[in-house]
C-alpha cells in the first residue's frame, strides 16, 4: 500500500454578517482574478510578468496568486488529461448512431412497399394503410431526429478535434449549465433576465482556493489554524490588500469542528516545527517542515462550506491475500460481492444496490461511499483483501446511441471510476488492500 495519501475533509461553519461579508468580497475578487489571468494566459505571456502585474493590478498577495494560478493550471489540465477520452467516445457514439441510421432507413424502405408487412416472434402480420402510414411516420421522426443527434455529435468533435490540435482549451466560469439557462429563463425558474444574472454572477464568484506548502506556519500562512482548548479550529484567513481597507488584514473563524476527519487535520497541524538544517553552501539554518492543507472556501445556497486537503499517513495493512479474498463486479446499478475462501471457492454472494440515476451528485456520491464502506467493513473484519475490475465504462457510454431509455438512463448517471476510487478511500483509511485485475482475464 502507499505511504500517504491527500484527503479532503469539509464542514460548515457559523459566520457573522462581517465574515460573511469578507469572504464574498474575497470569493469576488478571487473569480475577476481567475478569470483574468486565464484570459492573459491565452496570450503565452511569462508567468512571472503576469504575476508582477496581478499583484499590483488586483492587489493580491504572492501567495494568493500562486493559488489562483495553481487551481487554474489543475482546471486546465483536467480538460487537457480528459479531451483524447472524449474524442474516442465521440467517435464511437457516431459510428453507432450511423447503423442506427441505416437501420431505420431500411425499415423504412421496407415500409414503403405495397407488401410491407410487420414480423412480431414467429407471425408475420400484413400492415394496413393506415397502420403502415403511422408505421412511417414514426420511423420518419425516428430518423430525422438521429440525424440531428448525429449532426450534434460530428460538430462537437470537429470542434474538439480543432481544440486537441491547437492546444486550445475553453472554459466556462460558472458553470455551462446555468450559462445556457438564460436561453429559457421561465423553464429553468427565472422571472426575467436580471434574476438569472444575479445567480450568474454569484455562480462565477463563490469560491476561494488558500494553497497551502509544508515550509509553511500550519502547513498554510495565508490560513494557517489553531486548535483552540475545546478542541476545534480557529482559522486565520489573510484578506487580499485590496480587500483590506473594508474587512481587516485578517479574518478569524474560530469554533471550526470537522464531523470527519478532524483528528487528522489535527494531526497534521500537530507536525508543523522547525527544525536545525543546512543551506547548499554548508551554512546553518532553521527551516519548517510539516503537512501542507489547503482550503478552499465554497458558497452554496445554504452558505459557506470549509474544505480542507491534507496528506494522511496509510494505516497499517491488516489483510492477506492467503486467507481468499472478496470480489467486488461493478455494475451500472448494483455493486455484486462475492466472499472467495482461501481456495478460490465462492462462499457468499450478495448484492449491494447503487441507484444514482434522479439523484443529486452529492446523494450520488453519498450512495457509492455507503456501499465502499460495507465492502471494506467485510475485508477488515475478514482479514481479506478487495479485488475489483479495472473496468472503462466510455466504451459501454459510447452505446448509448440507440440503446433502451431505461439503460441510457441508467449508464447515463453511472460513475464507474467514483466506485472504484471510493473503495480505494475507504480501504486506505481502514488499512485494506486493493488488488485490481483486467476483466479479460478474471
Amino acid at each position: 500500500m502507499q505511504s500517504g495519501a491527500t484527503f479532503s475533509y469539509q464542514t460548515r461553519p457559523q459566520l457573522d454578517a462581517g465574515q460573511e461579508a469578507a469572504l464574498t468580497a474575497y470569493a469576488a475578487l478571487y473569480g475577476r482574478v481567475e478569470r483574468s489571468l486565464f484570459a492573459a494566459m491565452q496570450t503565452k505571456a511569462s508567468m512571472n510578468d503576469l504575476k508582477r502585474q496581478f499583484l499590483l493590478k488586483y492587489g493580491i498577495t504572492a501567495r494568493q496568486f500562486n493559488a489562483i494560478r495553481v487551481g487554474l493550471e489543475g482546471k486546465i489540465d483536467s480538460i487537457k488529461a480528459r479531451r483524447p477520452e472524449l474524442i474516442g467516445e465521440l467517435q464511437s457514439r457516431i459510428k453507432k448512431a450511423q447503423k442506427t441510421i441505416q437501420k431505420i432507413q431500411e425499415r423504412l424502405e421496407t415500409l414503403r412497399k405495397p407488401e410491407a408487412a410487420f414480423k412480431k416472434g414467429k407471425t408475420v402480420k400484413t400492415l394496413s394503410p393506415e397502420d403502415r402510414a403511422l408505421a412511417i411516420s414514426k420511423a420518419a421522426f425516428k430518423l430525422h431526429q438521429k440525424k440531428r443527434r448525429l449532426h450534434i455529435l460530428q460538430t462537437k468533435l470537429a470542434a474538439m478535434q480543432t481544440d486537441q490540435k491547437d492546444g486550445h482549451v475553453r472554459l466556462c466560469f460558472g458553470s455551462k449549465k446555468l450559462f445556457h439557462s438564460q436561453f429559457d429563463l421561465e423553464a429553468n425558474g427565472y422571472a426575467d433576465k436580471s434574476a438569472w444574472k444575479a445567480d450568474w454572477q454569484a455562480e462565477r464568484n463563490s469560491q476561494v482556493f488558500i494553497l497551502g506548502s509544508q515550509d509553511e506556519t500550519a502547513g498554510n500562512q495565508s490560513c494557517p489554524a489553531v486548535v483552540a482548548a475545546d478542541g476545534t479550529l480557529t482559522l486565520d484567513l489573510r484578506m487580499p490588500n485590496a480587500c483590506e481597507a473594508d474587512h481587516g488584514k485578517r479574518v478569524q473563524i474560530a469554533g471550526v469542528r470537522f464531523a470527519y476527519g478532524h483528528d487528522k487535520i489535527v494531526a497534521a497541524l500537530a507536525s508543523s516545527q522547525r527544525i536545525a538544517a543546512k543551506t547548499k553552501k554548508g551554512a546553518d539554518t532553521i527551516k519548517r517542515i510539516g503537512s501542507a492543507l489547503s482550503y478552499r472556501f465554497v458558497r452554496d445556497a445554504k452558505g459557506w462550506r470549509i474544505f480542507v486537503s491534507c496528506s494522511v499517513p496509510a494505516a497499517a495493512l491488516s489483510t492477506r491475500q492467503d486467507l481468499g479474498a472478496i470480489g467486488v463486479d461493478i455494475n451500472a446499478n448494483h455493486l455484486a460481492v462475492s466472499i472467495l475462501d482461501r481456495f478460490g471457492n465462492a462462499a457468499k454472494h450478495l448484492r449491494i444496490d447503487t441507484h444514482t440515476y434522479g439523484k443529486s451528485s452529492d446523494q450520488a456520491k453519498a450512495i457509492i461511499g455507503d456501499a465502499a464502506v460495507k465492502i471494506v467493513a467485510m475485508a477488515a473484519t475478514s482479514g481479506k483483501p478487495v479485488v475489483v475490475e479495472n473496468l472503462n465504462f466510455a466504451k459501454k457510454k459510447a452505446e448509448l446511441e440507440g440503446a433502451r431509455r431505461a439503460m441510457a438512463r441508467m449508464l447515463s448517471s453511472f460513475a464507474c471510476n467514483q466506485v472504484i476510487a471510493s473503495i480505494k478511500a475507504a480501504a486506505f483509511r481502514a488499512g485494506v488492500q486493493v488488488i485490481e485485475v483486467n476483466p479479460a482475464y478474471r
